[in-house]
């Protein structure tokens, strides 16, 4: 375990937490194995980031456990990739992202998001940073119905593509997994850049099926989107 620092100015200060290779995975193991630390220089507001972050990150798992009791044991038998990305750390706010990557019978990456007040050491959900009750909230929607059309309509083209080799039981499994996303999509999990916001959308299609994966970008500057916004930028 190693603590490293990145500091930001005048922003919040996120030091690097950073696991040791297990000995399960030490052949395949990243040398990137980081998790962030927040400090703010309020102790009070440290401890609410911080346990909040490494509880959602980890499922819970281990509620009542402190850091690094908790990433020994849940990143030990299962992770071999940990790293994070901090997007937005001014205004009073941080929006970071963690990513990782867990093997069991196969290998899975993935990334979540976070957005905290660093004046409270409260979670942001997306409401706190802009308005999703009317026109935005609608744009959005259409750019994602939208994308998923277009994902649709390149999935047609992959299964009349024979070097695809896509069957059409293949082709009805991710149209079936397409739709599903696109009816059930929320606007929930977001980050912030210093000049824009992204919504986040993300397909889990099954492990055999990752290729067909459709990618969905909603990403909107400030500039555009001003009236919506809640937050100073």
């Amino acid at each position: 375990m190693f603590i490293g620092t990145i500091a930001f100015g005048q922003s919040v200060q996120i030091d690097t937490f950073r696991l040791e290779k297990s000995e399960r995975f030490k052949d395949i193991q990243s040398e990137k194995m980081n998790f962030p630390v927040v400090r703010s220089g309020n102790k009070e507001i440290d401890s609410l980031i911080n346990f909040d972050l490494k509880n959602r990150f980890t499922r819970y798992e281990y509620p009542i456990q402190n850091l690094d009791s908790t990433l020994l044991k849940w990143a030990g038998d299962q992770i071999v990739f940990l790293d994070f990305q901090v997007t937005y750390n001014q205004s009073g706010i941080l929006s970071i992202n963690v990513s990782a990557e867990g093997c069991g019978a196969y290998c899975t990456y993935w990334t979540d998001y976070f957005n905290y007040s660093t004046q409270s050491g409260k979670w942001l959900d997306i409401n706190s940073v802009v308005d999703t009750t009317g026109l935005f909230r609608k744009m959005v929607i259409e750019d994602k119905m939208e994308q998923y059309d277009k994902a649709r309509l390149e999935l047609k083209e992959a299964l009349n593509d024979p070097d695809w080799g896509l069957t059409e039981d293949e082709y009805d499994s991710a149209l079936e997994f397409y739709n599903e996303c696109d009816n059930s999509f929320k606007l929930i999990q977001f980050a912030l850049y210093p000049d824009s916001i992204e919504i986040i959308e993300e397909c889990w299609l099954p492990h055999v099926m990752k290729p067909l994966t459709p990618i969905i970008e909603l990403k909107y500057a400030f500039s555009e989107i001003g009236e919506y916004l809640k937050i100073k930028n």
